[in-house]
C-alpha cells in the first residue's frame, strides 16, 4: 500500500515537471508589426486635431517639448511620451478598408487624427470584445489599412490640452525678480544676491526669504486642468505675479485654498491643483525658528559663568 502510494506521488511529480519544462520552452507569440515605421525618439512635431476645436500642435526644440498653439508653453514630457509612443504601438491585426464600411468603425469620419511629423493616424471606435481601438493610417492611398491596436491609456488624447501643459507652475530655469503675493511682496535685493520684503518685516531673516523663494522656484502640480468654459472670474481675484529678471511676468488667480490650493493662469486658461500645504509655503513666508526662552538664556549664561573659587584652607 505505501509502495504504491509512493509511486503515485512519483508520478505527479513527474507530471508537474513535464508540464513546468513545456511551458517553458513554449514559444511567445510573434509580435506584431509597429503601428508605423517612425522611431519614438524621431518624432518632434505632434498635432492634435478634434472637430470643432482647434488644433493642440507640440514641438520638440533642443530635446524639450513646448505647446506652440493654440496656446505657447512648456510642456509635460510624460504627458508628451503617451502621444510619441503611438508611432511604436504593436499593430494586434491588420483589416483592408474595402473589406468593411468604414463608418461601421467609427473612422467615416474619424473622432479625431493625431499627426506624428508627416503621419497621420485616424482614430475610430473601439471594438467590443478585447477593447481595442481602430486606427486609419494613409487615408485614401493604395496602402491605406486599418489597424487594430490596444487602446491607448491617458486623457493626452482627447481636446483639452490642460493635460499637456508642464505641471511646474514656473519655467524651467527662469531667474525669480520678485514675486508678490496677498499682502507680501519679496523682490531681489541691488546686490543681486539677497532679498527684502515689502512691507518691512524684522522677523524675515535671509532663511526664511530664500525658501520662499525655493518654494516657487520647485513648484509642481498634481493635476492640470481646464478652465471651465462657464468660469466666471471674480472682479478682482486675489493674485500671484511672479517677475523674472528679463522683465516678463506670470500671473496666477488664487481659486481656492481648500480642500487644496487651486492657482489657475488665466492667459493659458489652465488650473493647477497643488497640495494643501503649498497654500502655507507658497502664499506667506516661513515661520522663523523659535527663539530660545529667557530662563534657557540664564541657565547658558550660568553654564558658561567661571566657578567661584574654592575657599583657603584654615591653617
Amino acid at each position: 500500500m505505501k509502495r504504491q502510494r509512493l509511486n503515485l506521488i512519483l508520478c505527479v511529480v513527474v507530471l508537474g515537471l513535464t508540464a513546468a519544462v513545456y511551458l517553458s520552452q513554449k514559444k511567445e507569440p510573434p509580435k506584431g508589426a509597429p503601428l508605423t515605421a517612425l522611431k519614438e525618439e524621431a518624432v518632434d512635431r505632434i498635432t492634435l486635431q478634434h472637430p470643432k476645436s482647434a488644433d493642440i500642435v507640440l514641438e520638440k526644440k533642443d530635446g524639450k517639448w513646448a505647446l506652440t498653439a493654440p496656446v505657447q508653453t512648456p510642456a509635460d514630457p510624460f504627458e508628451v511620451k503617451t502621444l510619441t509612443g503611438l508611432a511604436t504601438l504593436e499593430t494586434r491585426s491588420i483589416i483592408e478598408p474595402k473589406e468593411v464600411k468604414l463608418a461601421d468603425l467609427g473612422l467615416d469620419p474619424p473622432g479625431f487624427s493625431v499627426l506624428l511629423n508627416d503621419v497621420k493616424l485616424e482614430f475610430g471606435g473601439v471594438e467590443p470584445l478585447k477593447y481595442r481601438r481602430y486606427i486609419l493610417l494613409h487615408a485614401g492611398a493604395p496602402d491605406a489599412k486599418v489597424a487594430l491596436v490596444d487602446d491607448p491609456a491617458g486623457s493626452v488624447l482627447d481636446a483639452d490640452y490642460s493635460d499637456l501643459v508642464s505641471k511646474n507652475l514656473l519655467p524651467e530655469g527662469a531667474e525669480i525678480a520678485s514675486i508678490a503675493v496677498p499682502g507680501l511682496r519679496v523682490a531681489r535685493g541691488a546686490d543681486g544676491k539677497s532679498w527684502n520684503t515689502d512691507p518691512a518685516d524684522p522677523k524675515a531673516g535671509s532663511d526664511e526669504l530664500q525658501k520662499f523663494v525655493d518654494a516657487w522656484s520647485g513648484a509642481h502640480a498634481m493635476w492640470n486642468a481646464a478652465q471651465p468654459a462657464d468660469d466666471k472670474p471674480a472682479d478682482k481675484p486675489e493674485a500671484v505675479t511672479v517677475t523674472f529678471k528679463d522683465g516678463r511676468s506670470i500671473v496666477f488667480n488664487i481659486v481656492a485654498r481648500d480642500p487644496q490650493l487651486l492657482l489657475e493662469r488665466p492667459d493659458l486658461k489652465v488650473r493647477y491643483a497643488l497640495s494643501k500645504t503649498d497654500t502655507d509655503t507658497l502664499l506667506k513666508l516661513p515661520e522663523p525658528p523659535p527663539a530660545p526662552k529667557a530662563a534657557a538664556v540664564e541657565d547658558k549664561k550660568a553654564e558658561a559663568a567661571p566657578a567661584p573659587p574654592a575657599p583657603a584652607a584654615k591653617p
